[in-house]
């Protein structure tokens, strides 16, 4: 057996694993996080504040985990070929909204702007194109841990939309720009730390493709990224 041969076996033994692990944590996941909502409900007013605060930040913990759940059982079906979802008409100025609002809420220290047109109309799943953009979103938030700017920008012309999140942050180099989108990288920054499995980005990139589109990032170390995703235009 060849060392590529052995390499393959053993990506896809992890890749298997990965999709079992989830499936396995996902139903305590949603048991535990049912629970800790009756906990939260519960005669609030007979709550201790301190009681009420344990419960709040708990149930923010099993948010993150809950994510990073569903991310690694995305990445299970992507290697598997069943990333299926369903499509319908949206609106751009719809999706745009919908994210802004989750980010504002998620990131009150930045500033987030939208600019362009935002009435594209395309083909597509809502909720996974939510994902795509709050994954951009989170990913500025994330390399610009100083300027808090970061600006979201539409463009449509008569065959494509064209979404584009625009950070100030450390950019990146040639090399980092080409593997940015690959299952598991993730930058490497000896100024800041950084968190996540870097699969984030490899996500998004397979839905945008799901979607018959593109995605793509352009930038300079020190200067910023922008990272982009078009779609066809709905006619």
């Amino acid at each position: 057996m060849t060392n590529i041969e052995e390499q393959k076996q053993a990506l896809a033994k992890k890749d298997e694993f990965i999709g079992i692990a989830s499936h396995e944590l996902k139903t305590p996941l949603t048991s535990l996080k049912g629970y800790m909502q009756l906990i939260s409900a519960y005669k609030q007013n007979e709550l201790p504040p301190i009681i009420k605060q344990f419960a709040g930040k708990a149930n923010e913990a099993i948010g993150k985990l809950a994510n990073l759940v569903n991310d690694l059982l995305d990445v299970s079906k992507i290697q598997m070929g069943k990333l299926e979802f369903n499509t319908s008409l949206l609106n751009i100025s719809d999706l745009i909204n919908i994210c802004i609002e989750s980010a504002q809420f998620m990131y009150p220290n930045y500033i987030i702007s939208v600019h362009g047109d935002k009435d594209g109309r395309a083909t597509g799943n809502m909720e996974r194109l939510e994902q795509v953009l709050m994954n951009l979103i989170s990913n500025a938030v994330k390399y610009s841990p100083v300027h808090k700017d970061i600006h979201i920008v539409t463009e449509v012309t008569e065959t494509e939309v064209k979404v584009s999140v625009e950070d100030f942050g450390i950019g990146l180099s040639d090399y980092q720009k080409e593997r940015i989108f690959e299952r598991f990288y993730r930058v490497e920054d000896n100024t800041y730390a950084t968190s996540g499995l870097g699969i984030g980005l490899y996500i998004s990139s397979e839905i945008v493709k799901a979607h018959n589109g593109k995605i793509g990032v352009t930038s300079k170390l020190n200067e910023g990224s922008t990272f982009y995703f078009i779609l066809p235009i709905h006619e």
